[in-house]
């Protein structure tokens, strides 16, 4: 029984991303050096193009890092009777310009330690996942030696860290709407933020998130704040900076 062939808006929108991350040109071929690269680098097209760009931006290890802790589930545990000291602990690690920095932080913090399990315990941090993102890191940064992507550090320059990420992410953008919601750009449709996120208390005018958690609504999870300039900047082709706002451009 063969496999039922993709429905045609989603092949649409797909398209449309891959020539929105430079991946394609405009009679659908691999574009060189982007499309060729991203196409050999075994993570989702969003992650590639977030990994290529941060060789240009000098952001690189640090984005190894991000990336690698986006690729593993439930970093952080939440037992149940522990639920307040694992709050309480997270809160360590937390950046209030988002989740991805707060990642990276419990990855550095991680590495500093040595893997140290009853460290990953006192915290309430799941140690197989961070060994696993370790192992992930590894097998991504080949691939960067492989390309010759520059691998550099910007030293946590939040604002270098956060630009590379809209690079990948843009389509993912978000803006806060008058009810607490947000509405995306792209599609208009209308999300929150998931209460597992640094930023569910924190209201920021724009955001880009990682994916969607579908239960009664719509959840953004792994938010970062962006300045909406950033988008028409680094996504030209997908967005226009109108004063304040940011438009898709149709």
């Amino acid at each position: 029984e063969f496999m039922s062939p993709p429905p045609a808006e989603a092949m649409t929108r797909a398209l449309e991303l891959l020539y929105a991350l430079g991946a394609l040109d405009d009679y659908c071929k691999l574009t060189k050096p982007i499309g060729t690269t991203l196409s050999e680098i075994p993570v989702e097209p969003r992650f590639a193009r977030m990994l290529i760009a941060s060789g240009e931006m000098g952001c690189s290890e640090e984005i190894l890092s991000i990336a690698s802790m986006l690729s593993v589930p439930h970093v952080f545990l939440s037992p149940r009777g522990s639920i307040q000291k694992a709050m309480k602990a997270k809160r360590k690690f937390s950046v209030t310009e988002g989740d991805h920095l707060t990642l990276l932080n419990v990855f550095n913090s991680f590495q500093l330690q040595q893997h140290n399990s009853k460290w990953c315990q006192d915290r309430f941090l799941n140690i197989r996942a961070l060994r696993r993102a370790v192992e992930i890191r590894k097998h991504l940064r080949r691939y960067l030696k492989r390309f010759k992507i520059p691998i550099v550090t910007c030293a946590g320059d939040i604002v270098t860290i956060r630009r590379c990420i809209v690079c990948g992410f843009f389509s993912n953008a978000a803006q806060l709407q008058p009810d607490g919601s947000y509405k995306t750009v792209r599609g208009h449709e209308q999300l929150q933020i998931h209460p597992s996120s640094v930023l569910f208390r924190e209201a920021s005018e724009w955001v880009v998130y990682h994916d969607l958690v579908l239960t009664t609504k719509k959840f953004m999870r792994d938010v970062s704040t962006i300045e909406p300039r950033w988008l028409s900047e680094l996504a030209p082709q997908f967005y226009e900076y109108q004063g304040p706002t940011c438009h898709q451009v149709e």
